[in-house]
């Protein structure tokens, strides 16, 4: 007999503990909910009645440089908005960091780079809570050959973020898609909009940028996703490389044939694509 309410008990025991269990789970996901929800609207928000252009912050990034206040606002500039499902392109207002697109000069596209895995990886995790992440939609990016001389610039791939490449550079930062000789060499003239400012973090990290004093003090170059021309074995400040990729110069100018492909003062300037 005593067995048997031992038994019994154990059973409702364990019944309770169930129950109770199934009831926290049910709230964290309706509390998870609600943070992304929440996260949409903020996103939402923001873009209501903001154009092309104009910028908005999402997620968090060390920017100024001092490690101990915590990390600042992200902010972004609007590239294209999609009123049918709610989405819309942002690439960020400042070069946010410094990174080699890969750690060996070896014949690496975008898909396989080192970059890429450190974006996708590292500095996702770095810049967006588990609400915001879930804002995020996979880009399709088909990685285009490099307009100026042909370079192949590897497969497509689906990422959470990314660097531009020439591509975007053309679609978002021209008046208009339509390509001859002319509108090429107008991409390798200095242009403001394509002209970035590096944070006071990326500069500490070894972002090459223009000196104090000079006119457009501050901005630096990034890398584009787009493969440069490979071209004879060149010293790079303090690495050789024997494979290039092309980047955005301090004074805006597209750099078609590239720096190196290890190179450890090239800037990082994110795009993302986001749902709200």
């Amino acid at each position: 007999m005593l067995f048997k309410i031992i038994k019994s008990t154990i059973l409702v025991f364990i019944l309770l503990i169930f129950h109770f269990s199934n009831i926290i789970f049910s709230a964290e996901i309706i509390q998870d909910n609600y943070e992304v929800f929440a996260q949409k609207q903020f996103l939402k928000e923001q873009i209501a009645n903001k154009n092309i252009g104009d910028s908005i912050f999402f997620g968090k990034y060390e920017q100024n440089g001092i490690i101990h206040d915590g990390k600042e606002y992200v902010e972004w500039i609007i590239l294209k908005i999609d009123d049918n499902d709610d989405s819309a392109i942002l690439i960020s207002k400042f070069i946010l960091d410094c990174y080699p697109f890969n750690g060996f000069s070896e014949n690496v596209t975008w898909e396989n780079s080192s970059l890429r895995n450190h974006m996708n990886s590292v500095m996702l995790s770095e810049m967006f809570n588990e609400s915001e992440l879930a804002c995020i939609l996979p880009t399709f990016l088909l990685n285009s050959p490099n307009i100026f001389n042909g370079a192949y610039s590897g497969g497509p791939t689906y990422d959470y973020i990314f660097i531009p490449g020439i591509d975007e550079m053309i679609a978002f930062f021209s008046n208009d898609n339509f390509i001859n000789e002319a509108r090429l060499n107008e991409l390798k003239r200095p242009s403001k909009k394509r002209m970035c400012y590096a944070t006071n973090y990326a500069i500490s990290k070894g972002v090459r940028v223009v000196g104090e004093n000079k006119e457009n003090s501050g901005a630096g170059n990034y890398f584009l996703r787009t493969t440069g021309l490979p071209g004879r074995r060149r010293w790079f400040g303090n690495v050789y490389a024997n494979y290039f990729q092309a980047f955005v110069s301090e004074n805006g100018s597209i750099v078609p044939e590239g720096t190196g492909i290890n190179s450890v003062d090239d800037g990082i300037r994110p795009m993302v694509q986001i749902s709200y």
